[in-house]
């Protein structure tokens, strides 16, 4: 598919023309009551809204959710981010496309993070618990699905291989905080934020878009997760009944709230510390993801799942930019100004006074990823 425009390269009066994944399909009613479709599109660089105006009646039976479209169109700013006016459309066949092109990846070896978690599930040192981490891990049908499965389907790690990535971040997570809080019981914690997320891979499909099943809808992945670890230890039988409940509450409760889909609170300090640190690497990489889709402006769009704006930084005015452009920092510029000790003095840089923001990036602009994780 030489020559794809991706998603990702698509600007505000572009025309555009290629095939993309339909994620969602709408029909909605504009304000005089005539009926347009919303569509969100995909591929593997990122989504995108469409809209199609006319021809309503002709093109909506044409496609559902999970196909492919061949679409033609014109990209429009629209409150602040770019959306398709779609012209014209039609739908592809699957064998005539490459589906790699269009799901959006982990770009970290997935090998290596298996091995990482092997390795964090081989240093607990309660041999029951550690031997029961190991044999769901090395269960092959679990090991591929929790290797492919996103995360969620569009707030955080949505990409293949998302869930394993979001895993691993939480146990090295919990890894860490254990020398800060030595009353921790590092094994329970470990294990519980390998197991935490384990109902997903039967929560959402991976084949054409990250569309929740009949299971996933209907019971959700925190149900889900509690009936594997019960199937699990009933064919393993490697768990007391207390590991196993205790494993158990920390999977039911790990969202916090009932607000958020736990049907239980966390009720002891390794549930609790599991339910901030799954909230801490997931709230994360949502400003990650959107300080790369959105980076360039000082502030992101307005951000539904977050509630807020985001700071994405400030950028170089022209001439500094021009200026670092010409010539590198000399060695004195490289080390800063002198600054002579004195309790009644106080050096201030001219710009950075202005605002105590004017020099702060929070996130890197495009093309330099804070904690480079590529």
């Amino acid at each position: 598919m030489a020559g794809k425009q991706f998603i990702s390269e698509i600007r505000d009066r572009d025309r555009v023309s290629g095939i993309f994944l339909v994620q969602q399909k709408t029909v909605l009613l504009n304000k005089n009551g005539k009926p347009y479709i919303a569509l969100t599109l995909m591929d593997r660089t990122g989504t995108m809204e469409g809209r199609v105006w006319d021809n309503v009646d002709q093109f909506e039976g044409m496609f559902e959710a999970g196909d492919y479209l061949d679409v033609a169109a014109q990209a429009v700013a629209y409150q602040g981010r770019v959306q398709l006016k779609i012209e014209r459309l039609s739908a592809r066949e699957p064998d005539s496309v490459n589906p790699d092109e269009f799901l959006p990846a982990t770009r970290r070896d997935r090998g290596e993070m298996l091995a990482r978690v092997r390795e964090l599930l081989q240093g607990i040192r309660d041999a029951a618990l550690r031997q029961f981490c190991l044999a769901c891990l090395d269960d092959e049908r679990f090991r591929e699905s929790f290797a492919r499965a996103p995360a969620a389907k569009n707030i955080h790690h949505a990409f293949l291989g998302g869930l394993l990535e979001h895993t691993l971040s939480v146990m090295e997570l919990c890894d860490r905080l254990c020398p800060l809080y030595p009353e921790l019981d590092r094994d329970i914690l470990l294990a519980g934020a390998f197991f935490h997320d384990a109902g997903k891979v039967r929560e959402l499909g991976r084949d054409r878009s990250f569309e929740y099943t009949d299971e996933g809808r209907l019971l959700g992945h925190i149900v889900v997760g509690a009936q594997m670890l019960a199937d699990w230890n009933r064919d393993l039988a490697l768990l007391s009944p207390e590991r196993l409940l205790s494993l158990q509450h920390m999977v039911v409760a790990h969202h916090g709230s009932t607000e958020f889909g736990s049907p239980k609170l966390p009720m002891f300090a390794e549930a609790l510390a599991l339910n901030y640190l799954d909230d801490l690497d997931s709230k994360l990489e949502s400003f990650r993801e959107i300080a790369e889709r959105e980076g360039g402006q000082r502030w992101s769009s307005f951000q539904k799942p977050l509630d807020r704006y985001l700071f994405l930084g400030v950028q170089k005015n022209g001439r500094e930019a021009a200026a670092a452009e010409r010539e590198p920092p000399s060695a004195e510029e490289k080390a800063g100004p002198l600054r002579v000790p004195n309790e009644n003095a106080r050096v201030v840089d001219d710009e950075s006074s202005a605002s105590p923001l004017a020099s702060l990036e929070l996130f890197p602009p495009p093309g330099r990823k804070r904690g480079d994780r590529s």
